[in-house]
């Protein structure tokens, strides 16, 4: 069949269904086309050998990539962040429309807004379309502060609700969101649970694994790394400040990447003159493994919010991957999923005190480090490696497209 995939966020940008998917898709005997920007994530400005234009065509491994002009954003304001999205949008929507006629759409990033042409596709020339429920929406924009009684929120939750009943099979990445959207109407036979998986999971080998077990018996301070996004999302002041309360000797914290809550981070250790934790530049993705690698217990953290409960986020593949001890302060599914893994420890997300206690359970049970890490890779390989779902991913493109 011929896919179109439409996604505002790309390779070589930090993308989990990217390049790799794609190529996948062609080895299946399938014709593939993905609609995309200039990559620009998550520093907001356009990499390195790439220039804006109205349109540029490339061809990787099969795989033909068209990139089209787009508002360049990543700053705090939410116009310029809406201007960037809808502007992508409508030029992928004219795209799609003008191009060659595809067997299936598949509208990945961002959901909301690239359902709009999943949408005109049906309507317009009978095309089926699969739309990727990366982050649930409105829900999304509650847990990063605005008012769930706003006219905008409201609009949103009615035009996602409008999306998830017209797509002809959509994907979730965890049972949380599955039954979310069942309460909200959606058939339950056309949503399936596809775990994310690490992009980078052939660079995570044999050698990298041995090199994260080392015996970690003698080895102090503990060193915690917290790589990603540093938003209002992941909430990081409250880790930092746990950190805080532990002597330098015993415990250090470094927080590798960017994003616009980096700076009053940055300012908040400053102010404290907090000892122990240590911000760093952002890392692309094939360096950063060499870095986790370094690292004695991984963390993930975000926000304690109702969404969240029910997410997993992508730190939660790469982290078990890495064969690593977790510290993970997600809350609901997450914690619940490290819990059945036996990785790490849990602690509930924005609690300085439930961290803290947390930090000290992975310090008493030093000797455990291995075996959690141990679980932590045999849980992945598992259940959220890309074998696994790449397969779950080609039964539900077939699904799609003999529904139509």
């Amino acid at each position: 069949m011929r896919i179109l995939f439409i996604s505002q966020l790309f390779d070589p940008e930090y993308s989990i269904k990217g390049l790799e998917l794609m190529k996948h898709w062609v080895n299946q005997g399938h014709e593939v086309e993905v609609l995309t920007t200039f990559p620009n994530y998550p520093t907001g400005r356009v990499f390195d050998g790439y220039s804006v234009k109205f349109k540029s065509t490339e061809l990787s491994g099969g795989v033909k990539i068209t990139r089209l002009w787009s508002h360049i954003s990543h700053s705090k304001s939410k116009l310029s962040r809406a201007t960037s999205y809808l502007s992508f949008t409508f030029m992928a929507l004219f795209a799609a429309l003008l191009g060659k006629k595809a067997d299936l759409v598949y509208t990945y990033h961002p959901q909301s807004t690239t359902g709009l042409i999943g949408i005109a596709m049906r309507v317009i020339r009978g095309t089926p379309y699969i739309t990727d429920v990366q982050d649930l929406w409105p829900d999304a924009l509650i847990a990063t502060g605005m008012n769930k009684k706003s006219f905008i929120v409201k609009l949103i939750g009615k035009w996602c609700d409008v999306i998830y009943r017209s797509a002809s099979q959509v994907i979730v990445l965890s049972q949380g969101y599955k039954a979310a959207l069942i309460d909200r109407g959606v058939k339950s036979d056309k949503v399936t649970v596809v775990y994310n998986w690490c992009p980078e999971e052939k660079l995570i080998d044999k050698v990298l694994v041995q090199q994260c077990q080392i015996n970690h018996l003698t080895t102090k301070p503990a060193h915690i790394l917290y790589a990603g996004n540093m938003g209002a999302a992941q909430s990081l002041k409250t880790l930092i400040d746990a950190v805080s309360t532990f002597n330098r000797d015993d415990v250090q914290l470094t927080l590798i990447g960017g994003g616009v809550e980096k700076h009053d981070l940055q300012k908040h250790i400053l102010e404290l003159n907090i000892a122990n934790v240590d911000i760093k530049d952002y890392v692309p993705p094939n360096k950063i493994f060499a870095v986790l690698s370094e690292a004695d217990i991984l963390v993930v953290h975000l926000r304690d919010a109702p969404l969240f409960k029910i997410t997993i986020p992508s730190k939660t593949q790469s982290s078990l991957a890495m064969g690593k001890p977790i510290l993970m302060a997600v809350g609901g599914e997450t914690n619940a999923l490290l819990e059945s893994a036996n990785a790490g420890v849990t602690a509930e997300p924005g609690n300085v005190n439930a961290i803290i206690l947390a930090i000290k359970k992975l310090l008493l049970k030093r000797e455990q480090w291995g075996d959690m890490g141990n679980n932590a890779r045999d849980f992945y390989l598992k259940n959220m490696s890309m074998s696994i779902n790449y397969a779950k991913l080609d039964s539900v493109l077939n699904m799609a497209v003999e529904k139509k």
